[in-house]
């Protein structure tokens, strides 16, 4: 064994390479005291002079080649592999080589004697490169170890999340996605809308059932709009299949509400259940702002009937309201009509007393009793009732009405 101390092999040593994607580029550092010089046996010694000389001359496509053709040379001293491997780093950088960048730094990274800053800083680089060609499985290795040490790094996390991706990982797509928008969230700053809508869209295509609902109130929480509203409410909608006009009732007022009919589809399908439902009021004036949108042409046959029915049923269903008050007073399943029609004409404190009549009464549907009575109440303004109420909806579908609702009022 001898020692070497020509400034190139103690400064390759002795400092970190950073990298300007996709290039390396050396850090300064402060003045230290002097570092003791690399461990390096006679062979690699050679070669490292050698090397050496190239690069000093300027010929880094030589050095590249002398080291490869020293590749079979015995690492024996501890500090022989890294000055190898780091002498290639440096040949690499100048000539922007990344495939002999990402060489260099794995063989540093499995050098014994390099440091853990080191080799956590050199992992990161080795992942991005590895990704950049497409070697998923080599590029999730190194952000796994990165993340492992570093788990606050949400620009690590995301890109991770990318990685995996593409290796259809799914669950750790969602896993690591949650965790990027968490830590944005905690700094009090909002993720990309990339992020929510990727993990909405991923915990849904793989059936991650309880995630599903937290990961898209998120979104929507995150990002309050029409487009998100529409989306993710459409997501859950898809999901559940064919519903009958009770509960397309139920969604319809919910995209209402929040705003997120953008298509003349949402107001035909809220439509057409509020007719089946009975409720000509609120079929009448969604058609008409669809038509105020330009979002349904008026003159076509289908609508203009559609719009003819519902506005001709509106003053029949206000002549019938007083007899079925009388008779909601002692039939629960009319006391819950005559509340739902008089939401429908606007009608909500009203509203409200029947659906409070019919709370516990196992004759109606209290799921519905508590979502419709939570929609009355938050058009009245009252929050904190309107959350009583919406928490008291336990199951299925309207339970996930309610929790929407809860972010698009606010509550």
């Amino acid at each position: 064994m001898r020692t070497i101390g020509t400034a190139l092999v103690l400064a390759l040593m002795t400092s970190t390479l950073g990298m300007a994607s996709p290039a390396l580029a050396q850090k300064k550092e402060k003045a230290a005291d002097k570092p003791a010089p690399p461990k390096l046996s006679k062979p690699i010694l050679a070669a490292v002079m050698a090397v050496q000389k190239l690069q000093t001359a300027g010929d880094h496509a030589g050095a590249l080649a002398a080291l490869d053709a020293a590749a079979s040379v015995p690492r024996v001293e501890k500090d022989d592999a890294l000055i190898m491997a780091k002498l290639k780093l440096f040949s690499a950088q100048n000539l922007k080589d990344n495939a002999k960048l990402e060489e260099a730094l794995t063989e540093a990274v499995e050098a014994p004697s390099i440091t853990p800053e080191e080799k956590l800083t050199f992992s990161k680089f080795i992942a991005g490169l590895a990704s950049n060609r497409k070697d998923y499985q080599k590029a999730w290795k190194w952000y796994e170890f990165y993340l492992a040490q570093k788990p606050d790094d949400v620009d690590m996390l995301v890109q991770a999340a990318s990685v995996n991706a593409a290796l259809n990982s799914k669950p750790r797509v969602a896993e690591l996605l949650g965790k990027a928008i968490e830590l944005r969230e905690a700094a009090g700053e909002k993720g990309d809308r990339s992020w929510y809508e990727f993990r909405a869209q991923t915990v849904i295509d793989s059936n991650m059932g309880d995630k599903i609902m937290p990961a898209l109130l998120s979104w929507v929480r995150a990002f309050p709009e029409p487009k998100s509203y529409n989306l993710s409410i459409e997501l859950v909608k898809q999901r559940a299949g064919n519903m009958d006009n009770n509960l397309l009732l139920d969604w319809g007022r919910l995209m209402y509400a929040a705003g997120a009919m953008t298509t003349g589809n949402n107001y035909l399908e809220y439509a057409d259940a509020a007719i089946e439902r009975g409720m000509p009021n609120e079929a009448d004036m969604v058609l008409k702002e669809a038509a105020a949108k330009k979002l349904i042409d008026p003159t076509k046959i289908n609508i203009a009937e559609l719009m003819k029915l519902a506005s001709s049923k509106i003053n029949e269903t206000k002549a019938s309201l007083p007899g079925l008050e009388k008779e909601g007073k002692t039939s629960p399943r009319i006391g819950l009509v005559v509340a739902d029609t008089l939401a429908n004409l606007g009608q909500n404190e009203k509203a409200v007393t029947f659906y409070k009549g019919l709370v516990g009464n196992a004759l109606v549907d209290q799921d519905t009793v508590n979502l419709r009575m939570g929609a009355a109440l938050l058009k009245l303004g009252d929050k904190a009732g309107a959350k009583a109420a919406f928490d008291a909806v336990k199951a299925g579908p309207r339970a996930q009405i309610a929790q929407f609702y809860g972010v698009v009022g606010s509550l």
